[in-house]
């Protein structure tokens, strides 16, 4: 059995709105899910209305999610989301609302907003329970977006991801399958990525999808695109990035790892998809 998971930071429509309008980006977006036809996508950083009109072009697609300002903000045009796209023909949530959950990355993680201290804006969780149809096969997925500047606010929101991790496990089981997609704005070989799978700390390890697949890191997989003069700046002075993950447990068998480029997808020079290139990672659950 099957699952293609894939991680997607779309890029907020109050970014790069003149050079790279939302209107067009959308449509290349949507050719991207009609591609690929993943089974559940973690997508990061839109807000309400482009979830809504993204899935407008999307009718085999429903969506789940938080923005990161919550409360009466949540539909703000500034509230960044962390939302999961599930097909319906092959996945349903499990319960009335998938068992959503939404946790902020901060001391108090229950309160909307609430965020680390120095952290540049509210970063948060989302995870939802789900299972593949026909088979009664759960599994639970997560997406988040962590903080782009301040690497101890990652390295804290590290170590909460995988205390809830392991909450998750002792409610559902060892063996369920759990995936986590996001934006984590560091590089593989950082403190905080490395946190997240040493098996040497208290609370539950992940893996890395990408690194299991193909080993030593390349420009091939980084996944931070860009799309203005400060992120080609950005690129000559850090060089390529793999910034974009998909983490899973327990040890599954991966089919392939992919990193989807934008090759035929523009409408015109300008409306190129995202500031991120998408990842596509196709896992065997069972036989």
């Amino acid at each position: 059995m099957n699952l293609r998971v894939m991680t997607f930071n779309l890029l907020t429509s109050t970014k790069q709105k003149r050079r790279h309008p939302w209107r067009l980006r959308r449509r290349n977006i949507a050719r991207i899910f009609d591609q690929w036809q993943p089974d559940v996508v973690g997508t990061q950083e839109a807000n309400f209305r482009q979830l809504k009109e993204l899935s407008d072009l999307l009718p085999n697609y429903d969506f789940l999610g938080e923005g990161n300002l919550g409360g009466s903000m949540a539909h703000s045009d500034n509230s960044w989301y962390c939302a999961t796209f599930y097909r319906r023909d092959r996945i349903r949530p499990m319960g009335s609302s998938g068992g959503s959950e939404a946790l902020w990355l901060s001391p108090t993680p229950e309160v909307p907003a609430s965020q680390f201290h120095l952290g540049t804006r509210p970063r948060l969780v989302t995870w939802n329970n789900f299972e593949i149809i026909g088979s009664a096969q759960p599994f639970v997925f997560g997406t988040t977006h962590l903080e782009a500047v301040n690497s101890w606010h990652r390295q804290r929101s590290v170590a909460q991801i995988r205390q809830h991790v392991s909450q998750k496990m002792e409610e559902l089981g060892e063996n369920i399958p759990l995936f986590l997609t996001g934006d984590f704005n560091a590089v593989a070989k950082s403190p905080e990525i490395k946190a997240l799978m040493d098996r040497d700390r208290p609370n539950e390890p992940l893996n890395d999808a990408w690194a299991e697949a193909h080993g030593v890191e390349s420009p091939e997989g980084a996944t931070f695109r860009g799309l203005g003069l400060r992120d080609r700046l950005g690129h000559a002075l850090l060089g390529p990035r793999r910034i974009d993950y998909v983490f899973y447990r327990p040890r599954l068998e991966i089919k392939t790892v992919q990193r989807i480029d934008f090759e035929g997808l523009e409408h015109r020079a300008t409306a190129l998809p995202s500031d991120h290139y998408p990842v596509c990672a196709d896992f065997q659950l069972a036989p």
